[in-house]
């Protein structure tokens, strides 16, 4: 996915959509990081959620470029976010990088 792919796609839809949610991206978290923060360099309103199957942050990723963050692996027999066995957690991360689990 390019840079160039990125701003054409949110620039075509910018008017519908409110977040870019990257889904997985597991294996390269600092390009994760890096395109979150080109996506607010470009349109300071758009929110951006990460959802990884990782159990913890990478060291070293800097949170702030993210509004929203789902961790860990989905196992079926522990269900889904809404499950109260699940091994899943969601956030939402605050103005000052805290993680504010939300509970569904």
């Amino acid at each position: 996915m390019t840079d160039e792919f990125i701003e054409c796609l949110i620039g075509k839809y910018s008017a519908a959509i409110t977040c870019f949610c990257f889904m997985g991206g597991d294996a390269e978290p600092a390009e994760i990081e890096r395109i979150s923060r080109l996506i607010k360099g470009l349109y300071p309103g758009m929110k951006t959620a990460w959802y990884s199957g990782r159990e913890h942050l990478p060291e070293g990723f800097d949170i702030k470029v993210l509004d929203f963050l789902k961790l860990g692996p989905y196992i079926e027999t522990l269900g889904g976010l809404k499950s109260p066995d699940t091994n899943q957690a969601l956030y939402r991360i605050s103005e000052d990088s805290l993680m504010e689990r939300i509970l569904l």
